[in-house]
């Protein structure tokens, strides 16, 4: 057995959880957990067609603007590369924008690198599968 083999299989294993404590912070609103997830310079190119960086993300959750009320990852695949991981799949997610929450089904790519021994998000793009009719919050 390779012993790069055992590394590979551990970095997935560790991407993994991180994919799925990414999504549960996001959901929670957990500012702290995103800022130590996301590299400083995090680019995202989102369903709202918006690509924004960490601070700019981090200010809309903070603020209220980016809401989820539930939130479900699936990851499909996790490639490492050496120091890159990059995990693909998609997610569920229910978004509260002002007085109208929208439920989306979306796929996903995020690039995750390896720096300081830690690994951070880089770079996320979701591409929106369906989108349906807003409904009203209670």
């Amino acid at each position: 057995m390779n012993p790069n083999d055992d590394r590979s299989a551990e970095d997935q294993r560790e991407i993994e959880d991180h994919e799925q404590r990414e999504a549960q912070a996001e959901l929670g609103a957990d500012a702290s957990t995103l800022e130590a997830l996301w590299a400083d310079d995090l680019i995202v190119n989102s369903t709202a067609n918006l690509i924004a960086g960490k601070q700019i993300l981090l200010e809309m959750i903070r603020g209220g603007g980016l809401k989820l009320r539930s939130m479900e990852r699936r990851p499909v695949r996790i490639n490492v590369l050496g120091d890159m991981a990059i995990a693909t799949g998609n997610e569920a997610s229910q978004l509260i924008a002002g007085k109208a929450e929208y439920k989306m089904f979306g796929s996903y790519m995020n690039v995750w690198a390896k720096r300081g021994g830690k690994w951070q998000l880089v770079a996320r793009h979701v591409g929106l599968i369906e989108r349906a009719k807003p409904t009203p919050v209670e």
